[in-house]
């Protein structure tokens, strides 16, 4: 593993935090873009840290707040999480600036809604082994989706074209719910 770079070669992380050395980094970290999520966060954070807890006794969770307008960047720091700014545009920019801060060996990300079960992560790390993306998926035996009837068929849809075309045999290509390997994301 290469050394991890220092803080004033970071744009992405603020003044006052610090990347440890590579024997401080933590084994996993959780990512969750967030826009306006008071209400949401604090208890998708303090869920996520007892699985987390459960996991790994060393670990990170990172919030990448989009400029929220409410109180969701102190509920997430109450909760126990680190928070940033989000520098890129778009939910892809808000993963990409999370997943360039993330320090673990393992990356899970998430949405901040509540929609993905923080106690689901347990079903994803099991499977790290086995692949270097783990996907939860709501279009396997035992997913699901409270998504609305027509949002739920448009995802349908768009996940059936995508796994034809690219011929990948990934049935949830969209869904945000993921555990990586560090080693194979190039966030920059």
């Amino acid at each position: 593993m290469g050394a991890l770079p220092a803080p004033s070669n970071n744009p992405d992380l603020g003044p006052k935090e610090s990347v440890p050395s590579a024997s401080e980094a933590p084994l996993i970290s959780l990512v969750v873009p967030a826009l306006n999520e008071g209400g949401n966060i604090g208890p998708l954070v303090t869920r996520a840290r007892k699985v987390l807890s459960e996991l790994a006794s060393n670990h990170e969770v990172i919030i990448v707040d989009g400029g929220s307008s409410d109180n969701t960047w102190k509920e997430a720091e109450a909760a126990g999480a680190r928070c940033l700014l989000q520098r890129r545009i778009g939910y892809g920019g808000a993963l990409r600036d999370g997943l360039q801060a993330a320090r673990g060996q393992f990356v899970f990300t998430m949405d901040s809604d509540l929609s993905h079960p923080p106690e689901l992560m347990d079903t994803l790390w099991e499977e790290r082994e086995r692949a270097d993306v783990v996907i939860g998926s709501r279009f396997v035996e035992g997913g699901s989706s409270a998504a609305p009837r027509i949002r739920h068929l448009l995802s349908v849809v768009l996940n059936t074209v995508f796994s034809t075309v690219l011929s990948v045999p990934i049935k949830d290509s969209s869904s945000g719910y993921r555990l990586y390997r560090r080693a194979v994301l190039r966030p920059e």
